[in-house]
């Protein structure tokens, strides 16, 4: 009677049925790469997309910067007529060129007349042509506002190329790790499925021994018991194993900016190129490598140049302001400029201005050398917090690769110990009791090589993103 009572209670669980099947089935080869996973990322996820608009905004800094040098018309034009008499007729249209050099070259005509034009502003009837040059003799000499606002605008594009590259590493680094719990929920789906498999075999057999008399039917309860623990097992691995499904399917985007859902049959995998274990040669190259390329440490390098630029400029500031302004006169007449004799025909002046105390100037340089040294110390320490955190990774990869292999060898162990113990089983020296301990033990090694071996890959993606590399670089 209890055999036929657990046999009813076994075929109508609707949960171990539907592991039953679930185990005995076998799913298409549908294997998503971590490497397709993150090349999808870094190709269509919204987040990337919106932070490599920055390379196009410091683009657009660049031309706004350039825009600084471009050449300006100008035209002036001035009439007054009053009681039948011309006053004056003042016309001065002028073309501008900047240069890099600091030299502002002019080139326009000049025509005023009129009856009460100033004498010194007059011209020929036919007005005058020149050509102009201002030159900054100290102030502005080496430096100023435009050629310093051009090299910074370059500077930011240097910056903006460091700041994606964190955030995309941030990115997948986060991707990654969310990969590897997927992967890890996988492995344990896996690991209960064929332990449900194995309490169902186990109690099979012990409703055939029932039956003949070789077991007393208590036995069978203790069976299911273990069965049913199986299930709740399975069911926790299942739930877990759709969560993380759906954490993947966040990261996953269409070219055309729609969101995709992961397929139901996707599975995950370690590529071979990832369980290679980076050794102390390859470690300490990455350390060399990220002194310059790691992104947090590159911006750092960026900053520093462009406080040097601000630094350069305050001091050029300290120097008074001389300029000369020179122009080549010449009259609108068939001759060419060059006709026209210079030493009789030109405009000469000079513009002197200094502040005598300097203190918004003295300040400004004192500001400047203020800001180097607080980011130089800045970069001093982030350096030094990327070395560290390269070498503790490095460290606990080792550490772990070991303990992989001691619980691998401890796996085989315990399979050792549990076909030993059903062979004595089977001749009537040992109890299901043990077997099922047995069992558990190696149960639970599994599930730990499991989390071991997520660990180890969560660890190498830490490691990846501390060297600020990213996780799809050889």
């Amino acid at each position: 009677m209890k055999f036929r009572l657990l046999t009813v209670i076994f075929a109508c669980h609707p949960a171990i049925n539907l592991a039953w099947a679930q185990s005995s089935s076998q799913a298409a080869d549908s294997t998503f790469s971590i490497l397709n996973f993150l090349e999808t990322i870094a190709v269509n996820h919204p987040l990337v997309r919106q932070i490599k608009l920055l390379d196009d905004a410091a683009l657009a800094e660049i031309q706004m910067a350039r825009g600084a040098f471009d050449p300006k018309a100008e035209a002036k034009f001035q009439r007054k007529a009053y009681d039948g008499k011309d006053y004056y007729n003042l016309l001065n249209p002028e073309l501008k060129i900047p240069t890099l050099p600091g030299l502002d070259l002019k080139a326009g005509f000049e025509r005023n007349a009129g009856v009460y034009v100033n004498a010194e502003d007059k011209t020929p009837a036919q007005g005058l042509r020149y050509l102009g040059v201002s030159i900054p003799l100290a102030k502005g000499l080496l430096t100023d506002s435009r050629r310093n606002g051009l090299k910074q605008a370059k500077e930011a594009q240097n910056m903006a190329a460091a700041e994606i590259q964190k955030t995309v590493n941030k990115i997948l680094f986060s991707a990654a790790k969310d990969y590897w719990e997927w992967y890890s929920a996988f492995k344990q789906l896996e690991n209960a499925r064929l332990a449900i498999k194995l309490a169902n075999t186990r109690y099979d057999a012990v409703l055939s021994r029932i039956q003949i008399g070789e077991l007393p039917n208590i036995d069978s309860l203790e069976a299911f018991l273990f069965l049913q623990d199986r299930v709740i097992l399975l069911n926790q691995a299942e739930q877990d194993e759709r969560n993380s499904k759906i954490l993947i399917s966040s990261y996953l985007w269409s070219e055309d900016g729609s969101p995709m859902d992961l397929l139901t049959e996707a599975k995950p995998a370690i590529p071979e190129t990832w369980r290679k274990i980076p050794d102390e040669t390859e470690i300490s190259a990455w350390i060399d490598n990220a002194k310059n390329n790691h992104p947090e440490i590159r911006k750092f390098q960026v900053k520093t140049r462009l406080l040097e630029l601000d630094r350069k400029l305050a001091a050029e500031m300290l120097k008074p302001a001389l300029n000369m302004n020179l122009a080549w006169l010449s009259a609108p007449n068939p001759a060419l400029w060059y006709d026209s004799p210079v030493n009789r025909n030109h405009k000469i002046g000079f513009d002197f201005s200094f502040p005598l105390f300097l203190r918004k100037e003295r300040g400004k340089l004192g500001l400047m050398k203020t800001k180097i040294l607080q980011n130089k110390l800045e970069l001093d320490n982030t350096t030094r917090s990327v070395m560290i955190e390269i070498q503790l990774s490095g460290n606990q990869i080792a550490t772990i690769s070991k303990n992989l292999e001691v619980q691998k060898l401890m796996i085989e162990n315990y399979e050792k110990l549990l076909d030993a113990e059903i062979r004595k089983f089977d001749i009537g020296e040992s109890s299901l009791f043990l077997i099922n301990s047995r069992e558990s033990k190696l149960i639970e090694a599994r599930i730990k090589l499991i989390s071991m071996e997520t660990k180890l890959q969560k660890e190498r993606v830490s490691l990846l993103y501390a060297a600020g590399r990213n996780p799809l670089m050889p």
